[in-house]
């Protein structure tokens, strides 16, 4: 777009191309065709991602998302928003082979004005403590957020031999994680299926048989627990073995819902 010169055109780039197809123009114009195909520097996610890491290294400036949309449209008179973030620092991929082959997945809505969903990736380290690994801010809970958020966990830290990730029922998370980690396992949460149960209004009863059954090692004594949470719930028992027992794991929830709320925090403050 070109303004004090009394035209205007308006264009996007044709994806996998070098040329634009034209979508508005306004009044004439008189431009050689050299001078309208001359490079222009365009706010892709590579220029936006080049100038955040840039400032992140300058101790002067606190980068948040709201810094680098202010920044955008002070030097190149551009309105941007995000879609999607990830976020790892280097000291989390550099010593993410020292941690257990765990990662555990989480994620909560922003009520904040920038709205979306904070999505958390925590692993444990050698001393058996939470250890932050990745965050990021995606649109909404869905294939397409997921696989994408994978995928730059993927190009960061890579991936470990017999990887376990761990996460809720959330079917957007299974396919992200079978599309970017085909080789990895997928593990469900003890405590989130069990908030599962207490939202749907399970007894007390069948709660307690989930919970020793979860916590069990032997194939025959969980099989003994779900044949009693059989006897008393069909409907409940039939919902746990939608996924394979195998799949049961448990994490350190608490911890990982400290991490959270730091972050949060950090996220709250940049909107006030």
């Amino acid at each position: 777009m070109m303004i004090g010169v009394g035209w205007c055109v308006r264009a996007f780039r044709i994806k996998d191309s070098t040329l634009f197809k034209i979508v508005k123009i306004e009044k004439k114009h008189d431009y050689s065709v050299d001078t309208m195909k001359a490079d222009q520097r365009h706010a892709t996610s590579k220029l936006i991602s080049g100038y955040i890491i840039d400032n992140l290294r300058d101790p002067r400036f606190e980068v948040t998302q709201a810094f680098v949309m202010a920044e955008m449209q002070k030097l190149h008179g551009l309105d941007i928003g995000f879609l999607y973030m990830f976020y790892a620092y280097g000291s989390s991929i550099s010593s993410w082979n020292h941690c257990r082959p765990v990662i555990v997945v989480d994620a909560t809505f922003l009520k904040s004005k920038f709205r979306g969903v904070l999505i958390i990736l925590v692993s444990e380290d050698a001393n058996n403590q939470i250890f932050p690994l990745a965050f990021g801010r995606v649109e909404s809970e869905n294939n397409s957020s997921y696989e994408w958020y994978f995928s730059k966990l993927r190009n960061a830290i890579g991936s470990r031999e017999n990887l376990i990730f761990l996460s809720d029922k959330h079917q957007a998370i299974a396919y992200g994680i079978a599309k970017v980690y085909p080789e990895s396992h997928h593990g469900i949460c003890i405590y989130h299926l069990e908030q599962n149960l207490k939202r749907r209004k399970v007894k007390s009863e069948v709660i307690k048989l989930f919970q020793s059954a979860a916590r069990v090692y032997r194939r025959k004594e969980f099989d003994l627990y779900m044949l009693d949470i059989a006897k008393v719930d069909k409907k409940t028992y039939e919902y746990l073995m939608e996924e394979p027992p195998e799949s049961y794991r448990e994490e350190k929830h608490q911890e990982v819902q400290l991490l959270f709320a730091l972050v949060l925090k950090g996220i709250l403050a940049e909107n006030i």
